[in-house]
């Protein structure tokens, strides 16, 4: 069988989140399957000198890279509407879309994965025009595909209320955390790393992009009251600014200056030093108000540090008993559970050792033999 990738967001300068789901989905799957033929194709126009590095990552006798000297924006917008992909990489059996952008195929069976539909969950949290086009597309590419992968069951529940998807269309299969994301013992090495972004002391630990959804603000007056107690505390987010970060500047305005001093944005960290980040920290708070997955939360787990997050969406499925849940939207809740972890040695030991546990079922190379699964029932 010979299967095309869309493999344009491992061309973007720093990879997101999709753009790591690309990555270690086809990575584990070059380890796993040997039979079939894999075409990563895909397009970028700034980065085209990427694909040589790309192809140094992915050198089996069964994968073959294509990449076409095209800006993004047109190319998805005409392989969505007018050309056919045939017309660009030749013909496939079957195409994965690992993001939302489904192209118009004269002959392929196609599989898309749908990582969220934060957009339509809360349009408030995005531009309007940037919501309709989301709806537009994904509508547009769940009626085009024969299966549909979730990263989470919330994920596929959400696709069947807003789109009256049947159940049987849609497939669940779990992400992972990347195996770099593990304890470290070298403390100088951790220490290195923190001086680099002005981390001198203990600090309470986040990591997403600067957005509405991801509930920084009610993270920020969580801190402030958490510094009446423990003052030598900082708060570290990690990310980098997203959409209507007005809302997080303006919270940033009103705070008081003994509370803004200790609030450190590293804005964007190369994912190899994120793991002394986690590993550094007390506790990794992630109040966020939806998720598809929550992959912070599981790197976090793996890093074997206490986790507090939200009890909605996908992040009960992902933490299970492993971690403490908490309503997002309460402030009290958040202070009481930071709280009780920061002053409780016991807890946070309780929390590493089942968040480490916890981890141990979310594997890349399980992601990957059952995305092969999902390929052989179109066969």
């Amino acid at each position: 069988m010979k299967i095309g990738f869309d493999i344009s967001p491992l061309l973007w300068k720093k990879k997101a989140g999709i753009g790591w789901y690309t990555y270690n989905l086809i990575k584990n799957i070059e380890k796993v399957d040997k039979e079939n033929i894999y075409v990563l194709y895909g397009s970028c126009f700034r980065q085209y000198k990427e694909k040589y590095e790309i192809k140094k990552d992915f050198n089996s006798e069964n994968f073959y890279i294509v990449v076409k000297r095209l800006p993004n924006r047109i190319y998805n917008y005409t392989v969505q509407r007018f050309l056919p992909v045939e017309f660009l990489y030749g013909k496939f059996d079957l195409i994965h879309t690992l993001h939302i952008f489904s192209p118009l195929s004269l002959y392929s069976k196609q599989i898309i994965t749908i990582h969220d539909l934060t957009p339509l969950i809360n349009p408030n949290w995005f531009l309007q025009s940037d919501s309709e086009k989301f709806k537009f597309i994904i509508s547009k590419a769940i009626k085009r595909v024969e299966k549909i992968i979730a990263d989470s069951y919330s994920t596929k529940k959400d696709i069947i209320n807003f789109f009256n998807v049947n159940s049987g269309k849609i497939e669940v299969i779990h992400l992972a955390a990347d195996e770099i994301y593990r304890p470290i013992e070298n403390k100088e090495a951790i220490d290195y790393v923190k001086k680099k972004y002005g981390i001198n002391q203990k600090y309470i630990f986040f990591v997403g992009t600067v957005e509405p959804r991801k509930n920084i603000p009610v993270l920020i007056d969580a801190f402030t009251i958490i510094k009446e107690k423990f003052p030598e505390y900082k708060l570290v987010i990690c990310g980098q600014i997203g959409i209507k970060s007005e809302i997080f500047y303006k919270k940033m305005q009103e705070i008081p200056e003994n509370v803004k001093k200790d609030i450190i944005l590293t804005g964007y960290v190369p994912v190899l030093e994120l793991p002394y980040l986690y590993n550094g920290c007390e506790v990794f708070v992630y109040p966020s108000l939806y998720e598809g997955f929550g992959l912070p939360v599981l790197e976090a787990m793996s890093c074997g540090v206490p986790v507090i997050t939200s009890k909605t969406s996908s992040l009960p499925e992902v933490v299970g008993d492993a971690g403490i849940l908490v309503n997002p939207e309460n402030c009290e809740e958040i202070v009481e559970a930071i709280l009780f972890v920061l002053d409780n040695e016991n807890m946070r030991k309780t929390l590493s050792k089942k968040g480490l546990e916890r981890a141990k079922l979310f594997s890349w190379e399980n992601t990957a033999k059952k995305t092969l699964d999902v390929y052989k029932t179109l066969t």
